[in-house]
């Protein structure tokens, strides 16, 4: 059963790239969709981006540790995600449009590469662009892979490996034939997953334990101070520059280019205004 629905889903995630490959006619379609894309798809293709497997794996085993004050996290988050959409979204849309930019660094060399001297302006801005974003975007891949690899081996109890290089060649298959249009329709495929199974798996557990009071009773047992948002002793010096870190955890986002590129496919403006919404809220229910 467990193979029959990986299988499924596999079979989803091809789909998707081969009818996004259909729509693949130019540059500006390859990589941003053609800048036509929807608030739902934009807003669910952002967050389940820029949760995915932190959020699945990373979050929630914060939480496994220290207890209530990973919600902290859950606080930057949303600063970042609101911070994003509302103060950023809009301009960075606007001016990716206007200097016709498809990735991150057009918009820098179109943004700072000007006047004397700017073909080596933008040179270097190229240059300094594709190595931050290469460095810092083969890490974040390799915890996604990292991460699928350890979902195959607990799930399907695959070799760790085997399930790392199966995600990947997924991934890659699709992506590469329906490019960025492809991986966004997916991404609202897989955002939905993870917001019903979020939601689920919490009453799931609750009802499993007997309800709210036997849930806080065991965690209780299992180390009462882990029911404390504030951290084991209270309101400490300490658990203050721990919660600064979690919470500061969430304001990445308004910097990530995985994030902003949603920003430069999304339609127009009207659609930022409605995106926000359906992105803060997905936030918080997840």
């Amino acid at each position: 059963m467990v193979y029959t629905v990986v299988a499924i889903y596999f079979g989803v995630l091809a789909i998707i790239g081969l009818l996004a490959g259909r729509r693949v006619r130019s540059l500006s379609d390859y990589y941003v969709g053609g800048k036509r894309l929807g608030y739902w798809v934009v807003a669910f293709s952002a967050r389940a981006t820029g949760e995915s497997a932190w959020l699945y794996l990373g979050l929630t085993g914060l939480g496994a540790v220290v207890g209530l004050p990973a919600l902290w996290v859950v606080v930057g988050e949303l600063a970042g995600v609101a911070g994003g959409w509302f103060l950023m979204a809009r301009p960075f849309k606007a001016a990716t449009d206007r200097l016709d930019a498809l990735t991150i660094p057009d918009y820098l060399v179109g943004r700072f590469a000007a006047g004397p001297g700017a073909a080596r302006s933008a040179t270097v801005l190229r240059l300094i662009a594709a190595i931050a974003l290469a460095g810092f975007g083969t890490i974040y891949v390799s915890a996604q892979i990292d991460a699928t690899g350890k979902a195959f081996a607990s799930f399907l109890e695959w070799d760790y490996y085997a399930g790392s290089l199966v995600g990947f060649t997924i991934v890659a298959v699709y992506a590469s034939w329906g490019g960025f249009l492809a991986v966004a329709w997916s991404d609202l495929v897989q955002g939905l997953l993870m917001l019903v199974g979020l939601m689920l798996l919490p009453i799931a557990a609750v009802v499993s334990l007997g309800g709210l009071d036997a849930t806080g009773a065991a965690l209780t047992r299992l180390e009462p101070a882990m029911l404390s948002v504030w951290g084991p002793g209270g309101v400490t010096w300490l658990n203050l520059l721990s919660i600064i870190s979690y919470a500061a955890i969430g304001l990445g986002f308004l910097g990530s280019p995985q994030v902003f590129v949603r920003f430069m496919a999304i339609r127009g403006e009207r659609d930022i205004r409605r995106g926000r919404w359906v992105a803060i809220v997905f936030t918080l229910l997840t």
